[in-house]
């Protein structure tokens, strides 16, 4: 009787940290609603004038360029046996976006936690999942510099030769990083620091204490794990241009809010806007880049010729799809996951049955 009381405290007490972490993700988007207020206020004339059609076209491919990264989790997965169906996945890629764009200070390292936890939950071994996440963040980072490099020089913002040479050493430095970071030997010393770190996490103590004592046995399993997780080169093609076109898709969303209120700049002035705001979100001053991301397109965008009350409508339109509404839509998941996401059971650390 004791024991399911425990269990039942430890269920409630999870589920009332769940909700405090929703109210307290939602109370600061909340706090942002007077700022947005009064940019809809210095937007009311270009806003009453809206292109349904262009406007239609932004949501369609914010909503889609999170999908499509979400499909790059998927296909990362898909190279260590796991076969976790595309909507869990897509779930999970909006919980988590949501998370990282709106969650104060840990933001981005509790995204990437919630996202490996919830794969775990779904019989995704440690190391696969960390796997999965951590390079899908790392190659579409990768991509957007590549593109960036490039779009720049085709734009005239650099010199084309440069920017080549750029996108090409960004693209031959990752593929030598690559090679480096899975050898087997830089792969055991990689994994030291991370067991000595996961001995002192919270969770099963008698897997911390065999981490602990067989620390050189876990880093060789791990290691010996991750190393067989060798995509084919077809495959790498398929994630290169999955990440590209996410980054596409973003763009084409900032493209289209600028068309949705009957105004136009140039696709080189709107590649360093959106360059400025990924930048800026990248930063994590504040969440999502909030304050810093809209400022700067802001006056990229008037520096190009647009009118003022036009370039706030075309920003706010643009971060109400690409940032706001994208994580309401993560938070709404996450609530509902609360109740419905399987019970994590976990399995004991493999040196523990031969300790």
């Amino acid at each position: 009787m004791r024991r399911n009381g425990r269990k039942t405290w430890r269920g409630n007490w999870r589920n009332v940290a769940h909700w405090v972490v929703v109210g307290g993700a939602l109370g600061y988007l909340i706090y942002l609603v007077p700022g947005l207020a009064r940019d809809i206020g210095k937007a009311a004339e270009p806003l009453d004038h809206l292109q349904w059609g262009w406007l239609f076209v932004a949501i369609v491919c914010g909503v889609l360029a999170l999908v499509v990264y979400g499909e790059l989790h998927r296909e990362l997965l898909l190279v260590g046996g796991a076969r976790v169906p595309g909507t869990t996945v897509q779930g999970i890629n909006f919980v988590e976006n949501a998370v990282s764009t709106t969650v104060p200070v840990v933001g981005g390292a509790g995204a990437i936690v919630y996202a490996i936890d919830q794969l775990r939950r779904r019989g995704v071994d440690a190391p696969l999942a960390s796997w999965s996440v951590l390079l899908a963040g790392v190659l579409a980072t990768l991509t957007l510099l590549v593109l960036g490099a490039v779009g720049l020089g085709l734009g005239g913002r650099l010199p084309l030769g440069l920017a080549l040479a750029l996108a090409a050493l960004i693209g031959l430095g990752a593929m030598g990083a690559w090679k480096v970071l899975t050898h087997p030997a830089v792969l055991r010393q990689g994994m030291r620091p991370v067991v000595w770190v996961g001995r002192w996490l919270p969770g099963c103590h008698a897997c911390r204490e065999v981490w602990a004592v067989h620390a050189e046995r876990v880093v060789a399993r791990l290691a010996d794990r991750i190393a067989l997780l060798r995509p084919s080169a077809p495959r790498w093609v398929v994630f290169v241009v999955l990440a590209a076109l996410t980054w596409i898709l973003d763009f084409s969303t900032m493209a289209s809010s600028v068309a949705a209120v009957g105004s136009s700049a140039p696709w080189n002035v709107l590649l360093v806007g959106f360059l400025l705001v990924q930048g800026s979100i990248a930063l994590q001053v504040l969440p999502g880049g909030v304050g810093l991301a809209e400022t700067s397109l802001l006056a990229l965008l008037l520096a190009s010729g647009v009118t003022g009350a036009t370039a706030t409508a075309s920003v706010l339109i643009y971060r109400s799809i690409s940032w706001l509404g994208l994580s309401l839509l993560g938070w709404l998941i996450y609530g509902l996951w609360i109740h419905t996401a399987p019970v994590h059971l976990h399995r004991h650390a493999v040196e523990l049955s031969s300790a």
